[in-house]
């Protein structure tokens, strides 16, 4: 009995073992023929572990508790996946090991059900992991898949939002932060569910949700109510930072990436890109700029216009009396 029991914790051990992260079906710099980004894993049957965010997606009245997503529990670009698997009993906050095989549903990455498919829940009350800031111009139409697909099924944020347009016959609306507006859906909510008091010029400090993609796509999926935080003195109301240097993507890059940072009121900026020895070697920001997300261009080269060598490098934003830096990697 002891062998057995041995073997068993053994097999279990070596399971856990070979359990992939959300990153690791999500992550690719490869599009597909169709200009969305398939997951190295597609086709293939896996195990992924991570932490239910969302177990509403896709409520009727006769279905409670369908589809569900998971995520890392550190969150970021590319940390989420869609569970297509119904009335699996999971609930926000459990920490899961689904099996199933992967596929893309017209672009969308999912596991989906099939003979032997199993969730199994680990443990239960977990933290979420912190939503990720994005702008909203990522989840813009026409969508740009190179912007947009790392946070497919990622728990978000968009912050300073003001409505663009009010909700349509499928009740989507937009809503932006200066970056461009970007697509507010209900999939979280029970089929037929329309959005009250939603018109042109409403405000909202923050929204919170999962990222889907369908119709070609990218929508933001607030999961409740609460998941939109109001900038008046209430119960919902949250402390955006002064500044936040957000990062950039592609990470790494060859050619250029995107450099993000918010601000919560106008201010002198000031970013430097330096290299491992500590020498400035670019200066890609230094003036007043005003309270809403940015996004600036770094072509890898010095203030001389001369390529920099392929290596880490470390860019560092001062903006008041708050300092920020994050690593890039020029290939």
């Amino acid at each position: 009995m002891k062998h057995i029991a041995l073997i068993s914790l053994m097999l279990l051990s070596i399971g856990l073992v070979f359990a992939l992260s959300c990153y690791d079906v999500q992550y690719t710099e490869t599009p597909g023929p169709d200009g969305t980004y398939p997951s190295p894993y597609a086709g293939q049957t896996v195990t992924v572990t991570g932490i239910v965010t969302n177990n509403t997606y896709g409520t009727t009245s006769t279905n409670a508790n369908p589809k569900f997503f998971i995520s890392d529990p550190s969150g970021g670009p590319w940390s989420g996946l869609y569970i297509f698997m119904f009335n699996m009993g999971v609930q926000v906050g459990d920490l899961v090991n689904c099996t199933g095989p992967i596929t893309e549903y017209y672009g969308f990455t999912e596991m989906v059900f099939a003979t032997g498919a199993t969730v199994q829940i680990v443990s239960q009350n977990n933290p979420l992991p912190e939503p990720a800031l994005i702008q909203t111009s990522v989840l813009g139409s026409p969508a740009v898949h190179a912007n947009a697909e790392m946070w497919e099924g990622c728990l978000v944020k968009v912050q300073n939002v003001t409505v663009t347009t009010a909700p349509n016959n499928y009740q989507e609306f937009y809503v932006t932060d200066g970056s461009g507006p970007g697509q507010v859906d209900n999939g979280c909510f029970q089929y037929g569910h329309s959005w009250s008091g939603i018109s042109i010029g409403n405000q909202w400090a923050e929204i919170r949700g999962i990222v889907d993609y369908s119709f070609d796509l990218y929508g933001l999926n607030p999961r409740n109510n609460g998941d939109f935080y109001t900038t008046s003195n209430d119960d919902n109301v949250i402390v955006l930072p002064e500044a936040q240097l957000i990062g950039n993507y592609p990470n790494p890059f060859a050619g250029q990436t995107e450099i993000a940072y918010n601000l919560k009121s106008a201010q002198h900026v000031l970013i430097n890109v330096y290299n491992l020895k500590g020498q400035k070697v670019r200066t890609l920001v230094n003036e007043v700029k005003a309270d809403h997300l940015h996004n600036v261009t770094f072509d890898g080269r010095d203030d001389n216009g001369s390529l920099l060598p392929s290596g880490v490098y470390m860019y560092k934003m001062t903006a008041g009396n708050q300092v920020q830096s994050r690593k890039l990697l020029i290939r």
